[in-house]
């Protein structure tokens, strides 16, 4: 029976991954496997392995590695199965941090020889799904022609949305969360979300398979930032769907330290932030990149009027190099890649 497999891209964070799949384990639609790309290396493999332990997940079987030379080992998990739980995780070690795309990718590589799962939902560790999420995201793919769908994300802290679905401002090289800090509960129009959206958000993405095959992977160039708006961007004849009522939480930020506080934010954060930025606006809109380049700086700015002095330098850096089309792992930020 075809179903639905479920992708998360670890980077040290177990427990968050483990409150994931607690509330998975709630989902009303079965989750026919969890395929986790741990990108934090060998102790936090370990570390993810302990904490799923805590599920009652025990090492079944060394499972073959599928993820292509992106990964060096895999591990199945296994509990007794009972009603509506997760019975089955395979958690695979990246041979070096991935970045985003490279993790998800390499779970699709896993995936494919496998010809019993349909779609593959891509949840951030630290989301929580609703019980019906899932049921609601089957439901409306199913309508047709859909080959992501996106869910109504609302953020843990405050109880407000932090999005329905995006829009790419072009010239201004940003993204816009349409809903942003309205009521969780406050009522839309889906169909109007769904024409106004150009992208899916990738902390709760549920793509098809059908799509994986038409469009390809991710891609790897950014590392982190822009590759769901890449991705929804080369969709092609695909539609792109809101679900409006698949609620997911989202403790947003706390996994890459990407909150709303700008002097609190991770210099990876912000480097990639700024580099994603110009690499998608270019790749799509070049006639746009000459303005779009010009805001991002002016918006740099930002950091300075929050104090956040150390980030407006990273912020500058990250700037120049998306403005120089540098892609890939940002080593001059993080040298050690593990």
């Amino acid at each position: 029976m075809t179903g639905v497999a479920v992708g998360i891209v670890g980077f040290r964070c177990p427990e968050a991954i483990a409150d994931c799949l607690a509330s998975l384990d709630r989902s009303t639609h079965p989750v026919r496997r969890v395929a986790i790309c741990e990108n934090g290396g060998a102790e936090a493999f370990d570390a993810l392995e302990a904490a799923l332990g805590r599920l009652g997940f025990t090492a079944a079987a060394a499972a073959p590695a599928g993820g292509g030379e992106a990964t060096d080992r895999s591990l199945r998990l296994a509990r007794p199965a009972r009603p509506g739980a997760i019975a089955e995780v395979v958690v695979h070690r990246a041979v070096r941090n991935l970045g985003y795309a490279g993790a998800i990718n390499a779970i699709l590589e896993s995936l494919a020889p496998d010809p019993d799962w349909s779609a593959l939902w891509i949840l951030n560790p630290d989301t929580e799904p609703a019980p019906d999420a899932l049921a609601a995201l089957v439901a409306h793919a199913a309508r047709g022609g859909y080959g992501i769908v996106g869910s109504r994300l609302i953020v843990k802290g405050s109880g407000r949305v932090q999005l329905y679905g995006g829009r790419w401002r072009r010239f201004l090289g940003r993204g816009y969360n349409i809903g942003l800090g309205a009521a969780a509960e406050a009522p839309v129009d889906p169909a109007e979300i769904e024409r106004s959206q150009t992208y899916v958000s990738g902390a709760a993405m549920y793509v098809t398979r059908d799509f994986v095959r038409a469009v390809g992977p991710m891609s790897e160039d950014y590392f982190l930032y822009a590759e769901e708006v890449d991705w929804c961007l080369r969709r092609g004849a695909f539609r792109l769907g809101y679900a409006h009522d698949a609620v997911v939480l989202h403790d947003h930020g706390a996994t890459i330290g990407s909150n709303l506080d700008r002097r609190s934010r991770s210099a990876i954060s912000v480097f990639l932030d700024e580099r994603s930025r110009l690499l998608l606006t270019r790749r799509f809109y070049p006639y746009a990149f000459p303005v779009a380049a010009a805001a991002t700086l002016l918006l740099t700015l930002q950091y300075v009027r929050a104090g956040a002095v150390r980030n407006f330098r990273v912020a500058l850096a990250g700037w120049w190099a998306g403005l120089c089309g540098e892609t890939g792992f940002p080593a001059r930020l993080a040298p050690n890649r593990n």
